[in-house]
């Protein structure tokens, strides 16, 4: 019994740009709804300039297979000839967008299998300015990618697509600003590398997250960017699109919850296009939307998610070149389109934990105390300097609560010099956390790992893989001591706390993220407060809680005797109704 053979797809156009390739002369197949799959068309020897393609394609042939054997030496042929291919004259736009895309998967399925490769981000930065030329010289490539897009859903093809939409729609933002179109095409390549350690099962799972996988997949954006190192094609703002592309405007995003001009304008464009593509895919908890309904589905988070200038751009982009005839037709066996344990899904709202870890005791620092500190292991997407002083919030033994111009990602090296007696010594401390404090000023939590020397202390340090969830990641919970830690299991009698303490208690619970039930539980029980700045602070927190409870709470203040109340409440009741786009 023979093996049976495996095959690849490659698009019309592309075996037409082959044609004269003495090395791209292979066995060419045409698509079947037979089971035995593909069907002979020419054999390898014979050249590929004897293929009618022109007859073919008018019937509605737009793909053909390879031998997947043979399927690499074709694409390394186009990615040589990119450039020219796309300059052509005797090759219409649609076609041109299928070479593109092809040798832009290509590129993006290498990297999903060596992250590390050394020519991986430099092959990606060359297709990336061949893609920015093509967007510029051509109006149509729009209409024809968000075709393309519309039915090219595999991993490798969800980088490359969310890359160029990311150019197109950049250039409606920034015109012809190529750094800024560069670094958002990068970014698009290279977004989601970081989950490529995640398990599938994790990703692909049907019902809500643990705890503890939420985690792990809000630290995707931190591990895609570790996994490009030293790089010199992936700039500072290459590496802040990436880190930032889940982050939302108003707070409510990952991984540290930036929000406003926090955000980098790059990654405003990149987080809608990836939202976008994202929503147009299977999901195991969902089926797949329609463009048109993804872009209304957008538009419901405009401001809260989205930055409304740049949703509404790509509203007016999406309708100039998005037309309901425009669909492309599917091909038997067109298996390409959506590969298995897709890596790129986006998650629902995930089932938050209801415990919480033992953590060290931690002090108070009374005054003003400060620490000597060397960024020894950064990501390069900020600019904190490499030696700084940093106010401390608290210590433990464990670690410290310091206070940084910028935001620090988890799994970063910050060495932290602190006085023993009457020595001072140098601890290395890894990044476990960091949240917004106020403006232009952020939490960072350090856990200590160990002593270290003088001379150590200044050494340059690789930034590790940090683990999803480990001793420290609470340590943004307002401080307690035993007893409140035993009422906050339950809903908060309303005389434990006056006015001013519910408020200060509300703010402390706004700023956890994410959120723990227990503090959703006292906002939700803080709206039946007699005073009307609590309930409007409790309306605040339960907003940006977005949960069914939170919902179902709300509602409840339709009748509250306060005007304001009842519209702020029913305002934020509705934008729980459509499902947010990302989270």
């Amino acid at each position: 019994m023979t093996e049976q053979l495996k095959f690849s797809r490659i698009a019309m156009a592309a075996a037409r740009a082959l044609s004269s390739e003495p090395n791209a002369d292979v066995e060419l197949y045409l698509p079947t709804s037979q089971a035995d799959g593909p069907v002979l068309y020419r054999k390898a020897g014979v050249g590929l300039t004897k293929p009618d393609f022109k007859t073919l394609e008018s019937s509605g042939v737009q793909y053909v297979y390879v031998r997947s054997k043979d399927l690499r030496r074709c694409e390394a042929l186009l990615e040589a000839r990119l450039g020219d291919l796309l300059k052509s004259r005797d090759t219409n736009t649609a076609e041109k967008t299928r070479i593109v895309h092809q040798v832009g998967t290509a590129v993006a399925r290498d990297l999903i299998e060596d992250p590390t490769a050394p020519s991986g981000v430099g092959r990606a930065a060359t297709v990336v300015d061949n893609v920015i030329g093509f967007v510029l010289e051509n109006p149509l490539v729009a209409r024809n990618m968000l075709q393309m897009a519309a039915h090219e859903r595999s991993t490798a093809s969800h980088m490359f697509l969310v890359s160029a939409l990311a150019i197109i729609l950049g250039s409606e933002v920034f015109g012809e600003d190529y750094n800024m179109l560069n670094s958002l095409g990068l970014a698009g390549m290279m977004h989601d590398l970081g989950k490529l350690g995640i398990d599938p099962r994790i990703l692909n799972k049907a019902t809500a997250l643990t705890a503890e996988e939420a985690l792990l997949i809000q630290q995707h954006p931190v591990e895609s960017v570790r996994l490009l190192g030293n790089d010199a094609h992936a700039s500072p703002a290459v590496r802040q699109m990436i880190v930032q592309h889940h982050e939302w405007v108003n707070g409510g995003g990952y991984p540290i919850g930036l929000f406003g001009e926090d955000l980098h304008p790059g990654s405003r464009v990149l987080s809608i296009v990836d939202a976008f593509h994202a929503m147009i895919g299977r999901r195991p908890y969902r089926t797949p939307m329609t463009p048109p309904d993804a872009v209304r589905v957008l538009n419901t988070q405009s401001g809260r998610q989205f930055d409304p200038k740049v949703l509404g751009a790509w509203s007016d982009l999406f309708e100039r070149s998005w037309s309901a005839d425009s669909k492309q037709p599917q091909l038997a066996l067109d298996q390409g389109s959506e590969d298995a344990g897709s890596r790129h899904e986006h998650r629902p709202v995930p089932e938050r934990s209801t415990t919480r870890k033992r953590r060290s005791r931690r002090f108070d620092c009374a005054g003003d105390v400060r620490v000597k500190c060397f960024y020894a292991g950064s990501l390069n997407v900020n600019t904190t300097a490499e030696e700084f002083v940093a106010p401390i919030r608290d210590v433990s033994r464990s670690g410290i609560c310091m206070f940084s111009p910028d935001p620090m990602y988890r799994g970063e090296v910050i060495h932290v010099q602190i006085e023993q007696g009457d020595m001072r010594v140098w601890v290395r401390g890894v990044v476990v956390w960091c949240r917004q404090h106020d403006l232009n000023i952020y939490r960072v939590g350090v856990q200590f790992v160990q002593r270290i020397s003088d001379e150590e202390a200044h050494e340059h340090l690789q930034v590790v893989a940090a683990h999803p969830l480990d001793a420290s990641e609470t340590e943004s919970v307002p401080k307690t001591n035993m007893q409140d830690r035993k009422r906050e299991s339950r809903p908060r009698r309303l005389d434990e706390l006056n006015p001013d303490d519910a408020l200060l208690k509300l703010t402390a619970v706004s700023a956890v993220r994410p959120m723990l039930p227990q503090g959703e539980q006292t906002a939700i029980s803080l709206l039946s407060s007699p005073d009307r700045r609590v309930r409007l602070k409790a309306v605040e927190v339960l907003t940006a809680a977005g949960s069914e409870a939170a919902w179902e709470a709300l509602l409840s203040l339709r009748r509250d005797s306060d005007p304001e109340v009842r519209e702020r409440a029913a305002e934020a009741s509705r934008s729980f109704k459509p499902s947010t786009a990302i989270v």
